[in-house]
């Protein structure tokens, strides 16, 4: 099958704010785009219902934030991002194609364009469309505090109920400030400040 999907990306994405970035390893097997926000689900809608993508899995999904200063009055890319934003990465793999579909979707584009300034990340949840996102956008909002609009399931997969702390992010701190003992007699977790002692 040999299709140039940055011209269909192009015709379904008309008036959205996208970027195809260019890999140089292996470029005839991989598409990457930058997407906002805003035309995501639409993308993921297209992807889900087209003839085209038929046999389509999302293989994998993670976050990472961008540490980078934004320079105001300018269009939005990697460059120009607040410190606080973060960049999702779906990974799409189409069977029958043999090709990959790497997605980045920058989570706060609306608070970069009326300069805003948010400490929860918002992304969209595809788990109505493909099954497999569930656990994925657990792992996701449990370690990198983001919030999925539209998601029910909402249960830690790796930290204890209750623990808000999103060890991934950059403002995690690097030391520890609880301790955590088991206790046999009341079979449950005790969490006590640090204590230093010498």
């Amino acid at each position: 099958m040999n299709i140039n999907f940055k011209l269909y990306f192009k015709y379904i994405l008309l008036n959205a704010n996208q970027i195809f970035l260019y890999n140089l390893l292996r470029h005839d097997v991989n598409t990457n785009i930058l997407i906002t926000q805003k035309s995501f689900y639409y993308l993921m809608l297209h992807f889900k219902l087209s003839s085209l993508f038929y046999s389509l899995q999302l293989s994998d999904l993670f976050n990472y934030e961008l540490p980078t200063n934004p320079v105001n009055n300018s269009p939005i890319n990697i460059t120009n991002l607040q410190p606080s934003s973060s960049i999702t990465v779906y990974n799409f793999h189409s069977i029958l194609a043999q090709q990959r579909f790497f997605i980045f979707v920058v989570n706060n584009t609306q608070n970069v364009i009326k300069k805003k300034k948010s400490s929860a990340l918002n992304c969209t949840s595809l788990t109505e469309l493909f099954l497999n996102a569930n656990w994925l956008e657990r792992e996701a909002s449990e370690l990198n505090a983001v919030n999925f609009e539209g998601k029910k399931d909402l249960r830690n997969l790796m930290l204890q109920y209750g623990d808000l702390s999103s060890p991934f992010q950059k403002s995690f701190p690097s030391i520890g400030t609880r301790e955590i003992f088991y206790d046999s007699i009341t079979d449950t977790l005790i969490q006590t400040p640090v204590s230093i002692q010498f």
